[in-house]
């Protein structure tokens, strides 16, 4: 939380997406600055940290996450653990 905070709308980071994607900085805190921190600063004593995830990591989310997925960046875990299962399926019982 910023020093700042409710007048500084709160950096939002997902380090296990760093550098997985453009629209991210290092250390994995995501690009709110074009079109979050405008609202923040019309609406900051009335905002909190519901709203800066719904309406600043919940977009950059819905944005994001398709692409990283369509490039095989980010899988799902059941997609993960298929390969693992059918191998040991298919493998004569001892």
């Amino acid at each position: 939380m910023p020093v700042a905070y409710p007048q500084v709308a709160p950096e939002i980071e997902l380090p296990t997406l760093d550098g997985k994607t453009h629209k991210m900085y290092r250390g994995g805190k995501i690009c709110l600055t074009v079109h979050f921190k405008p609202l923040w600063a019309k609406n900051c004593p009335r905002f909190g940290l519901a709203h800066a995830l719904c309406l600043g990591l919940a977009p950059w989310l819905a944005a994001e996450v398709p692409i990283l997925v369509d490039s095989g960046m980010v899988k799902h875990k059941d997609d993960e653990a298929a390969p693992a299962e059918a191998s040991a399926s298919a493998a004569p019982p001892s």
